[in-house]
């Protein structure tokens, strides 16, 4: 049976199940349209995950729903299937580099050159500053993000802390295989007190645990 005689049997078949069926489908692809556009990439993976999950029900309805052809739903389920899972996975993995352009962050030591030195001697990453008033720091992929907001109100030592903070979530990250870091990122806390304790540790370790309290003071103070 070629295409055009599966799109008819779908028609024959499919006739007082389309809304249903195409009720799921919508619904599959407005997740993955959904999980590209969320910046948060745990939040990204969950709706993911949910369409892939819709696209399956969606598929498996339509198979035990037909009596004469199943092919043309098989063809465009993986063919959804792989599309989806390409445009997803890429995103999540070139995470660090959509953030820059996002954020049009620019690298940290064109303005304080020590900071790219600092961290060269921790991990393998690059820092970047972005321009926002809220005092805020974090990793993504192999790029560490500082605000000029927190810039403004740390001195070099409450800064080394920081830096040292976020490239130990880089050096971890970094052992583990893709698929364990996805996980992560789908199914725990954005901040695991386990994962925080053992970043501030290290922090501590590095850069002195007087200057990792004073840039905690610092910042904590200016969300009161």
């Amino acid at each position: 049976m070629n295409i055009f005689g599966e799109i008819t049997c779908y028609g024959q078949c499919l006739r007082s199940w389309v809304p249903i069926v195409a009720f799921i489908v919508i619904i599959s692809l407005t997740s993955v349209a959904a999980s590209l556009m969320l910046k948060n990439p745990k939040k990204r993976l969950q709706i993911f995950a949910f369409a892939q999950v819709s696209g399956l029900i969606g598929v498996t309805l339509t198979y035990y729903l037909m009596n004469c052809s199943e092919m043309l739903s098989m063809y465009l389920f993986f063919a959804y299937q792989a599309i989806s899972t390409i445009l997803i996975f890429g995103t999540l993995r070139y995470y660090d580099r959509l953030m820059i352009k996002r954020l049009e962050a620019k690298p940290a030591g064109s303005i304080l050159k020590w900071t790219q030195e600092y961290v060269d001697k921790l991990t393998s990453a690059r820092v970047y500053y972005f321009d926002s008033a809220v005092p805020k720091a974090f990793a993504a992929g192999r790029s560490i993000f500082i605000s000029i907001g927190l810039l403004e109100i740390l001195g070099d030592d409450e800064l080394k802390a920081v830096l040292a903070h976020e490239a130990w979530h880089i050096r971890y990250n970094s052992r583990m295989p893709f698929l364990s870091r996805l996980a992560l990122m789908a199914f725990s806390s954005s901040s695991e007190p386990e994962l925080e304790e053992q970043a501030d540790c290290f922090a501590a370790k590095v850069a002195g645990s007087a200057a990792l309290f004073s840039a905690r003071n610092k910042v904590d103070k200016v969300f009161i």
